[in-house]
């Protein structure tokens, strides 16, 4: 009877624990992403280059019929930086989807814009926000190295004392992604895949930041040792705030590999401290009519 009595009391207890732990995952709040998108640039509409808005609009949609949709609540802003900035103020990652000034061509991305600005997104850095950038938006001015070395590890060096003299380079293959970094949850679920892409590489990066990481390299770069083929990269700040970056992201088209979707989901998850799958982030590809239909369903999010 005793051990009748003790198993009894020992299964209670356990499926106690188990339905207390099973609420406090549902009572969880949900980790807030905010995606800036830029004006789209080179080109017309449809070209499917540049296309920063569409792009923004359908990481929406995959993050929310993602299976991590319980974990995130993500809102988007088109047309640069958000009307009202406070939206910044509670937000576990942001990223950055955009142009950066190239010399006299293109205006920098919407965060360096203006010092007061900077200022803003070094007050989210400065409590642990996520923070990502995207192809273009990589690109970043020589006064503000230190901020993008440490909110994200690295950035397109376009300049030398203000004049356009590159350190960092272009060139457009289709080439296959080595990820140096298996173990990483960026890498969960993810396997080398080929892209036809603008490759941004020899990208600043601290040489001694021992919290940056290298997630993406393409080998037939010709990028300089050690780091030049490096194209993707990860970095998790002293504070335990987060930030990713890729050059990647010149072909529209490119979201249709799976590979690259959940490579970037991934980023996105793991940025804002939710947890990545062990598989990886999985999501679809959706149309625009489909990314049209699933924003009016949902009230877009759209601020």
């Amino acid at each position: 009877m005793n051990k009748k009595l003790t198993l009894l009391l020992l299964l209670t207890c356990f499926f106690s624990a188990l339905a207390v732990a099973h609420s406090q995952a549902e009572d969880a709040p949900r980790k807030k992403i905010v995606l800036i998108a830029g004006k789209k640039s080179h080109g017309p509409v449809g070209n499917g280059i540049h296309d920063y808005p569409w792009s923004v609009k359908l990481l929406k949609v995959m993050l929310d019929q993602s299976n991590v949709a319980d974990q995130v609540k993500v809102e988007f802003h088109l047309e640069g930086w958000p009307q009202d900035e406070s939206t910044l103020a509670d937000a576990d990652a942001i990223m950055v989807i955009s142009d950066g000034r190239d010399g006299d061509k293109f205006e920098e991305a919407p965060h360096f814009q203006s010092d007061e600005r900077v200022a803003v997104m070094q007050k989210q850095i400065d409590r642990g926000c996520g923070f990502l950038t995207f192809h273009f938006s990589t690109f970043a001015p020589d006064k503000y190295a230190s901020q993008i070395l440490d909110w994200s590890g690295g950035f397109f060096d376009w300049e030398e004392n203000g004049k356009r003299q590159w350190y960092s380079a272009i060139e457009t293959q289709t080439a296959a992604l080595q990820l140096p970094a298996a173990d990483h949850p960026i890498s969960h679920g993810v396997k080398p895949f080929t892209l036809r892409e603008e490759f941004y590489y020899n990208l600043r990066f601290n040489p001694d930041d021992a919290r940056r990481q290298s997630i993406a390299a393409v080998p037939t770069l010709p990028g300089r040792e050690p780091d030049g083929k490096v194209v993707a990269w990860a970095r998790e700040r002293e504070n335990g705030g987060r930030g990713f970056g890729t050059t990647c992201g010149h072909y529209y088209d490119n979201w249709q590999e799976p590979q690259f979707r959940k490579l970037i989901l991934n980023a996105i998850a793991w940025s804002a401290h939710a947890e990545v799958p062990p598989g990886g982030v999985e999501a679809k590809f959706y149309t625009h009519d489909e990314i049209e239909a699933a924003l009016a369903a949902g009230s877009s999010a759209e601020k």
